[in-house]
């Protein structure tokens, strides 16, 4: 929403009544810029690895197989508990241990989740691209090791910037990558050919733009131009969200990434007010300069020069 072409009546801000403004915590939901007051750390958190037992590698294993096979809710409890106490008869509180750990993984998931589409609605996208090895080039292992390569290298000689997943399709069992990615002018990579494909989700023929590079290297591949209109109304975010709830797939990103940036905002720049555990603030869209989005962790006095404060 702007502020400059619609006239609202708008709740009360009485959690920011500081004349001067705060530097705030900023994140895009899909809809609006949203904001919470903040404070720097400059202390880092250590994190220390934690020992994995053979349970956990069994109970890992075993949450993969659910996972695949759709096991949900309390069908999840009793396949995990039958399972482990078959391979592990004597283990003492499985219950609390199952609860605990299914829990932790949840928690983990849904963060994934959070943290996916906060990238994805900050930043800014112009290609959905699917690509599918061929088998006279690739194996499975052999494909996830060198695309990932071969993007990382795009991403620091072209500035190629990527959030995907790996996923099986349903049936062949064949192996995919399915990515949203911003692409800069000039620096496409091969060139872009329409060719005729045959879907075998949609069960027709469709018209996709191949790229030569890609064919060459990995094989089939689709890159369909995306707006910001796609990604907010269209399905790409939840194409791939359902990926990775179905596999457990981990996100594939390209560096520097941003989740959430740091903003100076002042009272003038809220719409309103709402608590979420903590209060937050729906700031006005033309606040935020496009394309001027920089790592919630950068030092304050960095982003100065970066951001509006009228």
């Amino acid at each position: 929403m702007k502020k400059n072409n619609k006239e609202l009546e708008l709740t009360p801000i009485r959690n920011f009544n500081d004349p001067f403004g705060k530097w705030c915590k900023v994140y895009n939901d899909g809809n609006h810029f949203v904001a919470t007051r903040t404070t720097h750390n400059d202390r880092k958190t250590i994190v220390r690895d934690k020992d994995v037992t053979d349970e956990d590698l069994l109970f890992n294993e075993l949450y993969l197989t659910a996972c695949k096979n759709h096991i949900v809710r309390k069908p999840l409890y009793e396949f995990m508990k039958d399972n482990i106490s078959e391979k592990y008869p004597e283990m003492e509180n499985l219950d609390e241990y199952v609860d605990t750990h299914i829990k932790m993984k949840l928690h983990n998931f849904y963060s994934r989740v959070k943290r996916f589409r906060r990238k994805a609605y900050l930043n800014n996208w112009n290609k959905f691209v699917t690509i599918t090895y061929d088998d006279k080039l690739h194996t499975p292992e052999s494909f996830r090791k060198k695309l990932r390569k071969c993007l990382s290298n795009l991403h620091c000689r072209h500035g190629w910037t990527y959030m995907g997943v790996f996923e099986h399709a349903p049936g062949t069992d064949r192996l995919h990558f399915h990515a949203i990615m911003h692409i800069p002018d000039g620096q496409m990579i091969g060139e872009m050919e329409e060719k005729n494909d045959y879907s075998t989700a949609q069960k027709k023929m469709q018209k996709t733009m191949s790229n030569t590079f890609f064919a060459k290297t990995f094989g089939r591949n689709d890159f369909k131009d995306m707006t910001e209109e796609d990604l907010k109304y269209g399905h790409a975010i939840e194409y791939l969200l359902k990926y990775l709830s179905k596999t457990n797939e981990k996100i594939v990103y390209s560096r520097g990434i941003p989740t959430e940036m740091n903003m100076y905002v002042e009272n003038r720049d809220i719409v309103t007010e709402y608590e979420d555990y903590v209060m937050k603030y729906v700031l006005f869209d033309d606040c935020v300069r496009n394309g001027k989005y920089l790592p919630y962790g950068q030092r304050r006095y960095e982003q100065t020069t970066l951001f509006a404060t009228t």
